[in-house]
């Protein structure tokens, strides 16, 4: 199932220019020198900075020197003269740690700070923690957060069931076999946000496997990514793309707008960087005649804020609220 969406107003994004180094603020070899002479050596973790520029640039070095009308930053291969009055913030480089210590697990997903890799190579490493699903209203995609059996998917791909079933694609020599999975239960949704979260039993003697949650807020116009899902049930599909636009909002939530193409079927399905990493839930498009490209994914940092508050989340049959209990209002006061 794909959500289709009727035509909205939608603003544009202007792509902001690169820095642009005028004579004034390039260093003459007098400050390189003097820069390099009066800063003492400091470790590169201790002097690196970030500043943040006007127009949405930054600039990211080693810093030498400072004055009061100036900051010097060493690129590497020159030193760069900042003029104070273009810097808006400064701050340190935020140290990734899962880079260091490997996968970390944050109960029912893992993160870790995985190396580049073609489309192809992605593919080959993520493909099994993509999964099918089949409710009694159509079909969706969905992917493995944990060995446990945890699932993501869209709420819409669900809605108004209690269970469903989900296909695993397990390498063989021959390719893959199909697994199917029956009665798997709904757990957690979140109609607002459009996701929910499914709980499988994991086959015995199959160790699962599952995808690793990336930093959505890395993620800038023009980076590739590429999905995986089940369009109009023709299984493994790979679409590749790019970020058209990182802030596109509707619906009361911030999606991608991307370029890598997804079609009924492709719903709860994930959108990977070129790191392997899930960053969106591919979620809906715009639909008309003349209309081509225009794709949404959640990102990844709704999909974390819903699995860290899955209790809040929990899903409960019973009430036709999906969970949300609307507590009656206080009578009027007897006179």
């Amino acid at each position: 199932m794909l959500r289709e969406y009727t035509l909205i107003p939608l603003l544009t994004l202007a792509l902001l220019p690169p820095i642009l180094l005028g004579g004034q603020d390039k260093p003459s070899p007098q400050d390189k020198a003097a820069a390099r002479t009066e800063t003492p050596s400091l470790t590169a973790s201790q002097d690196r900075i970030v500043l943040h520029l006007s127009g949405d640039r930054q600039i990211t070095g080693r810093l030498v020197k400072e004055s009061d009308e100036h900051v010097f930053v060493d690129l590497g291969y020159d030193i760069l003269r900042v003029p104070r009055s273009q810097i808006l913030r400064r701050e340190r480089p935020k140290i990734d740690t899962t880079a260091k210590n490997g996968p970390v697990q944050h109960g029912v997903y893992y993160q870790a700070r995985l190396p580049e890799k073609s489309i192809r190579e992605g593919v080959l490493m993520v493909s099994e923690a993509v999964v099918k699903i089949e409710c009694s209203g159509g079909q969706g995609s969905g992917f493995i957060t944990s060995p446990e059996g945890y699932v993501v998917t869209n709420f819409h791909v669900v809605e108004g069931e209690k269970t469903c079933s989900v296909t695993l694609y397990l390498k063989s020599k021959s390719g893959f076999d199909l697994k199917t999975i029956g009665k798997v239960k709904v757990v957690a949704i979140n109609p607002q946000m459009d996701l929910a979260l499914l709980k499988m039993e994991p086959p015995k003697g199959i160790h699962l496997k599952h995808v690793y949650l990336g930093n959505s807020s890395d993620m800038k116009v023009g980076d590739k990514v590429y999905g995986i899902g089940t369009p109009i049930g023709l299984e493994r599909t790979v679409s590749e793309g790019i970020i058209s636009v990182s802030n596109r909002t509707f619906g009361g939530r911030r999606h991608f707008q991307i370029t890598a193409a997804i079609n009924p079927g492709n719903s709860g399905g994930p959108l990977f960087n070129l790191r392997g990493e899930v960053i969106g839930v591919n979620s809906s498009k715009i639909v008309g005649i003349g209309l081509e490209g225009l794709n949404f994914s959640i990102p990844s940092s709704y999909v974390i804020d819903f699995l860290e508050n899955r209790d809040a989340f929990a899903f409960n049959a019973s009430r036709s609220q999906y969970g949300v209990h609307y507590l009656p209002a206080p009578r009027k006061p007897q006179k």
